[in-house]
């Protein structure tokens, strides 16, 4: 086991890979799951509009950690999605509440900007919130 790593590690370390819609899709579970402070996740989708390619998680979210969840969810949007073979314009997280009679929130994204946050650190968290997100109500 340790010479398989040993051998793979340069592999990885030069060539990012580059997964299908499918392949994403069939990950993002066990990204969440791996995790033992995630959020639910309740579905992903992958799919496109008139702004472009869209990668979508649904999660259940705690009242009480609404923003920790809703930052877990973009950074694994954008862990994931900065491997697709084909770049996403959009990330959006659907809030299910754990309040009944609350409606889901909708949290649409910037692809660029939430990556530029999440992975190369060149956007505040703070920033992120005000300037590259913004959220409706279904």
């Amino acid at each position: 086991m340790k010479i398989l790593i040993l051998f793979l590690l340069p592999l990885l370390l030069f060539a990012k890979p580059k997964f299908s819609d499918d392949q994403l899709k069939a990950m993002t579970p066990r990204y969440f799951q791996r995790n033992h402070s995630a959020p639910e996740l309740m579905g992903v989708s992958v799919y496109k509009t008139r702004a472009g390619r869209v990668y979508q998680v649904d999660i259940k979210v705690d009242r009480n950690r609404t923003n920790e969840d809703l930052g877990f969810a973009y950074s694994a949007l954008t862990n994931m999605g900065q491997y697709a073979k084909r770049p996403f314009n959009q990330f959006i997280v659907v809030l299910h509440s754990n309040v009944r009679n609350n409606p889901p929130q909708i949290c649409i994204g910037k692809a660029k900007c939430s990556i530029d946050c999440f992975i190369h650190r060149k956007v505040s968290y703070e920033k992120w919130y005000k300037e590259c997100i913004y959220f409706k109500e279904l």
